[in-house]
């Protein structure tokens, strides 16, 4: 048997650095906290409108799409910006010396355990003597342990059902181009970077926890059609005018706090949506605070303004 490899690096790195609470379960509705996730841009050297729509990325787009508002975004725009995905080509930043490093040889002895026990209950066969493994990199086994758990899993799990994903591909079969945000982040490693594979190939391995479960999903979160369901009625508390209570931090080598991506896609957003109408569709959690796509837009002179669904 031969481990499976062909999965999109791109949407795996994206999954890995995404994850985003949907807001409060109970909002009092406002002036200042409109039940929608999509805003209107204007102003400034907008020629026409653009507009930014808060995702959830264990949700599909399919239900969108029977809104008129949301036709009329589509129907408008010529251009998708999102997270992760791009109609260019880009290249997966490899480790540029030395030979890339093989993913069994990081493991330790519990790690190897798990990973063999997990292979052999769900495909029959391990990693023990597998040479097919043995030659694996670090994205690659990272890659054959989703793509298997993928292949098992019915409910939204945040590689069979991708909001974001789904609209991208949308745009694309409408003929309209598109680009990502965030950098393509490293998926391989060589004897220069032998730490920062093994972090990665750890997380790699928190995946397998808990999949046994009919709920499972990349980002081990309970409760997802309840979430989604709640998300769906647009009730949200954007916090506009205040700071973040808790600012994300992480050890990992490639973490970029939330606020801080969102300062590094101004350029890229500004660029976009002063040439052409734009729709710009990245995880809600992006839009909150005082810090987030919505504020640093007004505060460089743009008119951003909510859309409310009929």
């Amino acid at each position: 048997m031969k481990f499976d490899s062909s999965f999109h690096f791109l949407l795996l790195t994206f999954l890995l650095l995404s994850h985003y609470a949907v807001g409060q379960r109970r909002t009092k509705i406002t002036p200042s906290n409109p039940p929608t996730i999509l805003w209107k841009i204007t102003g400034k050297d907008c020629k026409q409108p653009s507009y930014l729509l808060g995702t959830f990325h264990l949700a599909d787009a399919e239900w969108l799409y029977e809104y008129p508002e949301i036709k009329r975004v589509i129907d408008s725009t010529e251009f998708i910006l999102t997270e992760a995905f791009t109609t260019e080509r880009t290249e997966t930043p490899f480790a540029k010396t030395g030979s890339q490093l093989k993913a069994l040889s990081l493991l330790t002895p519990e790690q190897y355990r798990t990973l063999d026990s997990f292979f052999v209950a769900r495909v029959g066969e391990g990693i023990v003597g597998n040479p097919d493994a043995e030659t694996m990199t670090v994205a690659e086994m990272r890659n054959a342990i989703l793509t298997t758990l993928a292949s098992q899993s019915k409910e939204a799990n945040g590689i069979t059902k991708f909001m974001d994903l789904d609209l991208f591909r949308l745009y694309e079969k409408l003929g309209r181009k598109g680009d990502r945000l965030d950098r393509v982040a490293p998926t391989e490693f060589d004897s220069t970077n032998i730490d920062q594979a093994k972090q990665y190939l750890a997380r790699s391995l928190k995946y397998i926890e808990n999949s046994d479960k009919p709920d499972w999903n990349i980002y081990q979160m309970t409760g997802v059609n309840e979430t989604v369901a709640h998300y769906k009625k647009m009730k949200f508390d954007y916090k506009l005018n205040e700071r973040a209570a808790n600012v994300q931090t992480s050890t990992d080598f490639d973490f970029i706090p939330v606020e801080q991506r969102n300062k590094n896609w101004m350029s890229k957003i500004i660029a976009a949506i002063s040439t052409r109408p734009c729709l710009i569709a990245v995880g809600l959690g992006h839009l909150y605070y005082r810090t987030g796509v919505i504020m640093l837009l007004r505060d460089r002179g743009y008119q951003v303004e909510p859309v409310l669904f009929q």
